[in-house]
């Protein structure tokens, strides 16, 4: 994993102090509140959002990825594309393309490991600034070991949906129970229980405060998908910050499942943690990653990136992580 650091002082850091002092000088009727960073391949710059204000203050990037913006990061993304739950293949389908498209557009290396796990191993972490598990995570001990290092060096992590998927009885490590994994950093446990079928619900965000939920607005809609429950409550973790919740009721539940003797695959009530981050770790974990399909044709009947704030929240989610 690359290593870059803050706090240094270069001919580049100069710069972009001067760079700052200078547009703060543009306008002295009030101090500057500034927008987010944007960003091409000579640099970053950001505009004051007070009305009638035109400063500007743009640098040249700093390191690769850039300590401000985030811009030049190599993501290395693991997940089956075929075999398995055939929504949860679809899903890393749709995702390689976007994620290799967005990067083209927004200046980051999109690599595809698929089920080669064995490249969890710190030689070739050390290439990469961001770890993604679109709908899968190793099994090997050495490759948890190797992914677990990366992490615990500062590295990046985001996490779709059945990659925190657990059913281990008592947590029994020998029989597979990935503890560090599930208990400290994803710090949900087993799975619980599931909502059927997808569908496409309001998210609350639960806080502005975090980068990846800076841009959303208070509730948006989600694109369909199954949503899980967890044997632990994430939102009297200390350590977690949740940023997504679903909230059903009565009158608007999540799921629709026909079947009668699985009415219990409709929820009517919770606060249900849909996405979060763990303050120990440089990580976001979110549930979405199913799509809604037929299991009898299997013909595809949602996308995950048709929603335009959810695609934000993991945009903004992937640049805050790799700038931290």
């Amino acid at each position: 994993m690359k290593k870059v650091f803050r706090f240094f002082c270069t001919a580049t850091s100069a710069a972009a102090i001067l760079a700052t002092v200078v547009s703060m000088s543009a306008c002295n009727n009030h101090e500057h509140v500034w927008g987010d960073w944007q960003h091409d391949a000579d640099g970053h710059w950001r505009v004051c959002t007070e009305e009638g204000c035109d400063a500007e203050d743009r640098e040249a990037h700093s390191g690769t990825p850039c300590v401000y913006c985030g811009y030049g990061f190599k993501a290395l993304s693991f997940g089956f594309t075929e075999g398995g739950d055939a929504a949860h293949a679809d899903f890393a389908r749709e995702a390689n393309e976007w994620f290799a498209a967005q990067g083209e557009a927004e200046g980051f290396t999109y690599d595809f490991a698929g089920t080669d796990f064995s490249k969890l191993n710190d030689a070739t972490l050390e290439n990469y600034d961001m770890v993604i598990f679109l709908n899968d995570r190793p099994s090997d001990t050495e490759q948890q070991a190797a992914f677990e290092r990366f992490i615990k060096g500062g590295g990046a992590w985001i996490g779709f949906h059945s990659c925190a998927f657990s059913l281990v009885e008592d947590h029994d490590e020998s029989r597979g129970y990935w503890s560090w994994y599930q208990d400290d950093f994803l710090a949900c446990g087993n799975y619980k229980n599931n909502t059927w079928n997808p569908t496409s619900e309001p998210l609350t965000v639960e806080t502005h405060e975090h980068f990846s939920t800076k841009n959303l607005p208070d509730v948006f809609q989600s694109a369909p998908c199954e949503w899980y429950g967890w044997e632990y409550d994430l939102l009297n973790d200390d350590d977690i910050t949740v940023l997504l919740t679903l909230n059903p009721t009565q009158e608007d539940p999540a799921g629709d499942q026909p079947d009668p003797n699985k009415q219990y695959e409709i929820w009517y009530d919770g606060k249900h943690p849909i996405a979060w981050t763990n303050k120990n770790y440089n990580m976001l974990y979110t549930n979405m990653g199913h799509n809604l399909q037929s299991y009898n044709d299997f013909e595809k009947q949602s996308e995950t990136f048709s929603s335009e704030a959810q695609c934000r929240f993991i945009l903004d989610a992937m640049f805050g992580l790799v700038s931290q």
